[in-house]
C-alpha cells in the first residue's frame, strides 16, 4: 500500500509539472507579437514610405511650378516691354508665352494631384498609427499578466522539479517502469484513487474482489475499465 501511495504522490507531482510546462509553452507563444499586430506595424511602415514619396513629389512639383512661373514672368515682361519690334520675333515671343502658360497650367494640375496624394498619405499614416497604437496597447496589457503568470509558474517548477526527483527515488525501479509506461497512455494520470467503490477517474464501479485486493495492498490492482492503478487514499 505504501508503494502505491508513493506512486500516487509521484503522479500528482508529475501532473503539476506537466501542467506548468504546458502552460509555460502556451505563454511563450502568447508573448510573441500576434499576427494582427505584426501586420499593423508593417502597414504603418508602408504608409510612412508612401507619405515620404508623396512629400518628395509635392516638393518637386512645387519647384517645377515656381521655375515655370519665373520663366513666364520673364517672357511676359519681354513681350509687353515694347522692346520687341520685329514682327517675326514678336510672334515667336507670343508663342513662347503661350507655351509656358500651358506648361504652367499643367504643372498646377500636377501640383494639385501631388498635394491631394500627400493629404491622403498623411491621413493613411494617422489612421494606421492609431490602429497600431490600439493593438499594441491591448497586447501590452495582456503581456503584464502573462509575464506575471510566467514568473509564478517558473517558481513553481523550481519547487516541484526537486520534489519530482525525490519522489521517483522512493519508488522501486520495476514499479517505476510500469508507471512510466502507463502514464503516457492515460493522459498523464496513471494512478486513480478510489471514491468509495468506484474508480475516481472513470467513475466506473470496481468489483468487490478488486476492492479487497486494493485494500490488501499486496500487488498492483488495475481498474477493469480505464486500466489505471487503483489506490486507496487515507
Amino acid at each position: 500500500m505504501r508503494l502505491v501511495a508513493s506512486l500516487a504522490q509521484l503522479n500528482e507531482i508529475d501532473l503539476a509539472v506537466d501542467a506548468a510546462k504546458a502552460r509555460l509553452a502556451e505563454i511563450a507563444a502568447e508573448l510573441r507579437e500576434p499576427a494582427d499586430l505584426v501586420s499593423a506595424r508593417r502597414s504603418l511602415a508602408q504608409a510612412e514610405r508612401d507619405l515620404a514619396r508623396c512629400q518628395a513629389a509635392q516638393r518637386e512639383q512645387t519647384g517645377v511650378q515656381q521655375r515655370l512661373a519665373d520663366r513666364l514672368a520673364q517672357a511676359e515682361r519681354r513681350l509687353y516691354s515694347g522692346q520687341v519690334l520685329d514682327p517675326r520675333e514678336l510672334e515667336n515671343s507670343e508663342k513662347d508665352v503661350q507655351q509656358i502658360r500651358r506648361q504652367f497650367s499643367q504643372a498646377e494640375d500636377e501640383l494639385l494631384e501631388a498635394m491631394i496624394g500627400y493629404e491622403e498619405a498623411t491621413a493613411a499614416v494617422t489612421e494606421r498609427r492609431a490602429t497600431l497604437t490600439r493593438l499594441a496597447a491591448a497586447w501590452e496589457a495582456t503581456q503584464t499578466e502573462l509575464r506575471g503568470e510566467q514568473a509564478r509558474l517558473t517558481k513553481r517548477l523550481a519547487i516541484e522539479t526537486p520534489r519530482q526527483t525525490t519522489a521517483r527515488r522512493t519508488v522501486p525501479p520495476n514499479l517505476l517502469a510500469v508507471y512510466d509506461a502507463l502514464r503516457p497512455r492515460r493522459a498523464g494520470r496513471a494512478v486513480a484513487e478510489l471514491d468509495g467503490d468506484t474508480c475516481g477517474v472513470c467513475l466506473v464501479a470496481v468489483p468487490p474482489s478488486l476492492l479487497q485486493a486494493v485494500r490488501d495492498g499486496d500487488e498492483l490492482v488495475y481498474c477493469d475499465n480505464c486500466g489505471r492503478i487503483l489506490y486507496l487514499g487515507e
